[in-house]
């Protein structure tokens, strides 16, 4: 069990508050409904799963869709990935979420996803966030290069909270970029490591490992700072 103290908690969204496989798996049905036969149909959403398990990323759409023997023209590939990030999930929280949010839910909350700012939103939507979470930034909708690591968004959540260093967490999952501007800042940071999570998450340098790192909310207890 880890035991911190903090003012205000700050989370990343996927792989963190909600699996980001579940968001994609819930995109391959809604396009095998959208354009049916035009792509293979549920073909296409089993080969998708399949890709997705097997660790490929980027290019699921050109293979599943060259599985099913369908040319994966540009504009096709255009089309799908549109309709990939519009469509509205069916997500829901990972379960040790929701008990962490019983227990603290009378602390100052924060959020800071990276990602197309259509396909967060919908997730955002989808979870309920925006009634549960005081402030929300989504990099997406600001250019590509404020994208975490980049300090804007966690400038952004000291300003709307007159807060810093100490008072705040972050707790994410992605080792590769999301510590290493909070630990800059001063902040306290926890990374969360699912074992369903899709990327591998370790960091590569020592500057961006976390402070503490759980596998569940459940490992977790936060004390409030008055």
């Amino acid at each position: 069990m880890i035991e911190i103290e903090a003012k205000i908690l700050v989370f990343d969204l996927d792989d963190t508050l909600s699996l980001e496989r579940d968001f994609a798996e819930s995109g391959f049905r809604a396009l095998a409904g959208e354009f049916g036969e035009r792509i293979g149909g549920e073909r296409f959403e089993r080969e998708c799963r399949e890709l997705l398990a097997s660790g490929t990323r980027g290019n699921i759409f050109n293979l599943a869709l060259s599985r099913c023997r369908i040319e994966p023209t540009h504009a096709l590939i255009a089309e799908l990935v549109a309709c990939f990030r519009a469509h509205q999930p069916e997500i829901a929280f990972c379960a040790d979420v929701s008990r962490f949010f019983d227990r603290t839910c009378r602390m100052r909350t924060g959020l800071i996803t990276d990602g197309p700012k259509e396909a967060q939103c919908g997730k955002i939507k989808a979870l309920g966030l925006k009634a549960m979470i005081d402030h929300i930034v989504v990099t997406g909708e600001w250019a590509k290069e404020y994208s975490k690591p980049h300090p804007r968004a966690f400038q952004t959540i000291e300003s709307l909270t007159s807060s810093s260093k100490r008072d705040l967490v972050y707790i994410a999952d992605n080792g590769a970029k999301d510590f290493i501007a909070p630990r800059q800042l001063g902040w306290q940071t926890i990374q969360i490591l699912r074992p369903a999570r899709i990327h591998c998450g370790l960091p590569s340098e020592p500057d961006h490992e976390a402070d503490f790192v759980i596998t569940s909310f459940d490992e977790l207890t936060v004390k409030p700072i008055a």
